[in-house]
């Protein structure tokens, strides 16, 4: 063998006087001929014959025939492009049976498909079918199917017979490939335990490895600790009054989805209370709520649209006489352009409403208009009531937010979590004059796209992705034609949101306060460790859901004392769900908005990144030595004496250097500040 000098040199030559360049048998380096050889004279002797009498099946036999001849082996582990079983000299080939098909392995695959078919007849369609079958767990890879069929010892008879194995199963690819697995194949996986769903697959990805091409990635919610929330909420629903109820035929991974959505409307029945928290508690706090409910088309939405009508009757119902006297007084003016006995009438005067409940197409007007004469007394005080709004599509929420009387509600929208103040000043007569607070509490539910039209990372940094809580509601479960009924349920409902409903005054809770601190402390200490500011954007509103969240159900929970007393004596389990209410909002503003909070930070760092710039002065006073004379100062800045002085009485005063005695400084900065 020959092999040329790694010194060979490569260039371009345009003519023949450049010859001397090219390699010559002085830079050829000649190996001995004996030194790689790959003949082996005893595998030679044992195989040769059969290779050149075109028997090139394997050499190896990993697995006994039994006496049905349906034993089979299984094959190694192999890809597109790594070395056949069938390659080599069979050392270090592993078990067949350690290759599995979601975690059985193949042998017992082919096993059950082969259960019931007598090999002595038609053993050629036998492998034909057993081919196609195959290719729904290995993919279209005739080499890779060939692999395990030769492993077969009827199949091996086969090719000792002249069946052109290869030209077979090379065929088979051609046939139809259908979306769904053969029902044999699928009796075969089941018999095994092999059978993890009907899934779509993937021919692309499909290999020999034992990862199943039928496997499709995971739903995107699997992120979320869903099996865990669902059964804790499933063990709290055992204390909780209405729980029961609210879960009722709903699959366990929309339990968080219900809790949130049920405890903001049974906190905004609970409008009249407040109370103190423990950051800046000489603030009076209300029961605010921002709730999105995220699923996808038909994830089954409209639970908690029917959840809303029974749960918020106390508001409706208080404002359809208010609405009836908003319409009489419409019809009115109507008629008085219409009607001359009208115009002579007494003049109409605007009722004075305080409507609670606003769909998405409400003026602007109209809705500062009742906020302003939603005011109760309470107990001395004077409290706004919430407004409120649902929506079963967020996009109709987002259009009508693009103009008409109802534009720029994200203002408000921002405003209404901490009941800050707004105003307006319009020159329409119509039109209030003056400042308000904002009260409002909303629950909207869409898809993932609405929401991404809602909060984006465009408008992140308004805020409005703190405020949220976005709850998902996954696609999950089998529709249940006899679902079980509960003939109390809506009365038990009922019953509570009246009740919540005449709930008022100061509601004491320290140990939430106690609770959310220790939560919020422990996860603030790690974020500021991690130097993660979007983590600590994340982190800063998660206890006002704790709070807002458990409460109404605490009160439900000790309804007794409170009527009696108005006090809660709250346990352990009272403060579990505090604590889980913020672990679900904390994990769904991670999974929601993570990646939205880190990349406005990282685009923040990017835009106001202050570039230190290095002047010739900076430059003359870093050459200065620690101590320096004033003529080695006038040598370096190539100034006169006179400019020097004046130069080294301001560095003085402003600290940078000091005097030693006349004429000789010492530096105290090492730089110019």
């Amino acid at each position: 063998m020959w092999e040329t000098s790694l010194t060979t040199k490569r260039l371009s030559c345009k003519d023949a006087s450049r010859g001397a360049f090219l390699t010559t048998r002085d830079d050829i380096i000649i190996l001995k001929e004996n030194l790689f050889t790959y003949e082996n004279e005893e595998f030679g002797k044992k195989y040769n014959a059969e290779y050149h009498a075109g028997h090139s099946q394997p050499t190896l036999n990993f697995a006994e025939s039994n006496p049905n001849n349906t034993g089979v082996a299984s094959v190694q582990t192999t890809g597109e492009n790594q070395q056949s079983i069938l390659e080599g000299n069979g050392g270090g080939v592993q078990p067949a049976d350690a290759l599995s098909y979601n975690g059985v392995p193949y042998t017992k695959i082919i096993e059950a498909w082969l259960d019931g078919v007598n090999l002595e007849k038609n053993r050629h369609n036998t492998l034909v079918e057993l081919a196609s079958h195959l290719r729904y767990l290995i993919g279209k890879n005739p080499k890779k199917i060939e692999e395990v069929v030769m492993q077969l010892p009827w199949v091996k008879d086969l090719a000792a017979e002249g069946e052109n194995v290869s030209s077979t199963i090379n065929s088979v690819i051609e046939f139809k490939y259908r979306e769904n697995m053969p029902k044999r194949m699928k009796e075969a996986l089941e018999k095994v335990g092999a059978n993890h769903g009907d899934r779509p697959h993937d021919l692309r990805s499909a290999t020999i490895t034992g990862v199943s091409p039928h496997d499709s990635p995971e739903d995107i919610y699997a992120q979320l600790p869903l099996d865990k929330w669902a059964e804790e909420l499933q063990k709290m629903a055992e204390y909780y009054p209405c729980m029961k109820e609210l879960f009722l035929n709903a699959h366990p991974h929309k339990l968080p989805a219900i809790l949130f959505s049920s405890a903001a409307l049974f906190g905004t029945l609970m409008t009249r209370a407040y109370y103190h928290f423990w950051y800046d508690p000489e603030i009076i706090r209300r029961l605010n709520y921002c709730i999105f409910i995220i699923g996808d088309p038909g994830a089954g939405k409209n639970a908690i649209e029917k959840f809303y009508f029974k749960i918020a009757d106390p508001m409706i119902q208080a404002d359809q006489g208010l609405i009836d006297a908003v319409n009489r007084y419409k019809e009115g003016r109507t008629e008085r352009t219409t009607s001359t006995k009208a115009q002579k009438g007494e003049a109409l005067k605007r009722p004075v409403v305080d409507i609670r409940v606003h769909p998405a197409r409400t003026a602007t007007g109209e809705f500062i208009r009742h906020m302003q004469a939603a005011v109760e007394n309470v107990q001395g005080r004077n409290l706004n009531l919430h407004m409120f709004s649902f929506d079963s599509e967020l996009d109709n929420v987002t259009k009508n937010n693009k103009g008409g009387d109802w534009k720029d509600r994200e203002i408000l929208e921002l405003k209404a979590f901490h009941n800050e103040q707004d105003g307006q000043m319009y020159a329409n007569q119509d039109s209030l004059t003056g400042m308000f607070n904002v009260f409002w509490n909303f629950i909207y539910t869409g898809t993932p796209y609405a929401l991404h039209r809602k909060v984006n990372q465009r408008n992140f940094g308004t805020g409005m992705s703190t405020r949220l809580a976005v709850i998902p509601l996954p696609d999950k479960g089998l529709a249940k034609r006899k679902q079980e009924v509960d003939p109390n349920a809506n009365e038990t409902l009922r019953t509570w949101a009246y009740r919540l409903d005449k709930v008022e005054g100061e509601i004491p809770i320290e140990p939430l306060n106690d609770e959310t601190y220790e939560w919020q402390s422990n996860r603030m200490e790690i974020a500021e460790f991690n130097h993660d500011k979007a983590d600590r954007t994340l982190l800063k509103r998660i206890p006002y859901y704790g709070i807002g969240i458990s409460l109404p159900y605490i009160v439900m929970r000790h309804w007794d004392e409170w009527q009696e007393y108005k006090t809660l004596t709250m346990d352990d389990i009272d403060k579990r769900l505090c604590r889980l209410a913020m672990e679900i909002q904390y994990k769904c503003q991670q999974f929601f908005f993570g990646e939205m909070a880190f990349n406005y930070f990282a685009d923040q760092n990017k835009e106001f990144v202050v570039r230190r710039r290095t002047t010739r002065y900076d430059d003359c006073y870093r050459k200065l030595p620690d101590e320096f004379k004033t003529q080695q100062f006038m040598d370096c800045f190539g100034c006169s004496q006179s400019a020097a002085s004046r130069s080294l009485i301001r560095l003085t005063e402003d600290n940078v250097i000091e005097r030693v005695k006349f004429g000789l400084y010492k530096k105290v900065l090492s730089e110019l500040p």
